[in-house]
This record gives C-alpha cells, sequence and structure tokens, in this order.
C-alpha cells in the first residue's frame, strides 16, 4: 500500500475513533439528563400522592347527606329534598375527583417504568394503576346522583322511589366503610419519607381501595341495570 494511502487510513482509523468517543460522551451526557429528569419527576409525583392523600377529605358528610336523602318523608318538601340532591351532586363530584387524583399518582417506577398517557391524559406506569383508574371512574358517585335527580325532577308527584332510596343507603354504607379506610391512609401517609417507602405505600393504599370501588361500581351496576329495565 502506497505510503500517502497509510497516512489516509491512519486520519481515518483516528477520525472514527474521535467521533465515537464525542457520540458516547454525548449519549452519557444525555443519559445523565434524562435520569435527573426522571428522579425528578419521581419526587414530584411522590410528593403530589403524599399531599392529596393527607388532604383526603372524610366521606361520611357524603354519606349523611344520601341517609338524609333515602329516609326522607313521602310528602317532605320538594325543595328541601331538591336542595339534599344538589349538595350530594357536590359532594359526588369531590369525592370522585379526590379518589382519581391519588390513583393517578400512585405511579411506582420500578424497573424503569415510563409513564404513558392513559385515560383523560392521566399518565399511567402500571397496568395495576391504570385498571385501578378505570374501576374508580367507572364507580364514580356523580352519574347515579345526577339520574337521581333527573328522576325526581321528572316525577309528579315528587316522590323517590324503594329502589332509588336502597341504592342510596347501599352507597352510604360503603362510604362510611370507604372513610375508615381513608382515615387509615391519612395515618401511614406521615410515614412516607423515602420512595421505597412511598411505593410500597402507593402499592397498599391501592389495595385498600379497590374493594371499596368494586363495591360502588356494583351498587351503581344495580341501580342503572334496574332502571334500564323500568323504562324498557
Amino acid at each position: 500500500m502506497p505510503k500517502h494511502m497509510k497516512i489516509y487510513a491512519l486520519m481515518l482509523i483516528i477520525f472514527i475513533l474521535i467521533n465515537a468517543a464525542m457520540y458516547r460522551h454525548l449519549e452519557n451526557q444525555s443519559s445523565v439528563k434524562y435520569n435527573d429528569l426522571y428522579s425528578l419527576y419521581q419526587q414530584k409525583n411522590d410528593s403530589a400522592f403524599v399531599y392529596s392523600v393527607k388532604q383526603a377529605s372524610e366521606t361520611n358528610p357524603f354519606a349523611d347527606t344520601l341517609m338524609a336523602i333515602s329516609e326522607s318523608k313521602e310528602n317532605e318538601d320538594p325543595a328541601k329534598i331538591r336542595q339534599l340532591i344538589d349538595r350530594a351532586k357536590i359532594q359526588a363530584e369531590e369525592i370522585d375527583e379526590l379518589l382519581l387524583t391519588i390513583i393517578e399518582f400512585s405511579d411506582t417506577f420500578r424497573n424503569n417504568a415510563v409513564p404513558q398517557l392513559s385515560v383523560n391524559n392521566a399518565a399511567m406506569t402500571t397496568d395495576m394503576q391504570q385498571d385501578m383508574f378505570y374501576l374508580a371512574t367507572q364507580a364514580r358517585t356523580w352519574p347515579p346522583l345526577y339520574h337521581i335527580s333527573y328522576l325526581y325532577w321528572k316525577s309528579n308527584p315528587k316522590t323517590i322511589d324503594a329502589k332509588t332510596r336502597e341504592t342510596l343507603r347501599s352507597l352510604a354504607t360503603e362510604l362510611r366503610a370507604l372513610n375508615e379506610t381513608i382515615t387509615s391512609i391519612k395515618g401511614d401517609a406521615h410515614h412516607m419519607f423515602f420512595q421505597d417507602q412511598i411505593e410500597s405505600h402507593k402499592a397498599e393504599i391501592l389495595r385498600q381501595l379497590k374493594p371499596h370501588l368494586k363495591r360502588m361500581k356494583k351498587i351503581q351496576d344495580d341501580f342503572t341495570g334496574h332502571n334500564s329495565l323500568q323504562e324498557d
């Protein structure tokens, strides 16, 4: 091989090595930046989760409103019933939002899970979290309250039927049970200091909330099914 060709070959090898080194350096820098951003995302997410749990509202006031509607007299003043129903709708939206928020911020980051958009642009990192979010969406209490409001509005004379009263009592009972769970997890939130502890608490809190959501969903499914048959 001619001497000048050897020089060109050597220069080419050096050029390739320099570019490979620069690429590796840039890749490492990018990885460090990504890990830093990822860590900040985890910290912000964990802080939001702990805050949401600590600030969780009691569900007993909502249960009391539902019981007041279910125990109302047949000849109760319609204005009073409407006031109770309107209050219940507001309380329902607050409780539904609370549960969805806790679940949304219950991300776990094992195995470098990457957040992905899921329901209503909420970021999910695990199948369990996504399943719980779907369940909480199906167990929301405001849809039946709005349906009850509609049924009462169109009834003449103004009455609340037996199935509606039974549904309200069942939801109130479950909400009181849920209140005990919320009181318990609020106490646990004060012990969530480190990431590994927060992750274990998140999983435990989802486990405790799941039975309540399943029962609330069933109560509402029964109510919806009953009313569908009545309309048919």
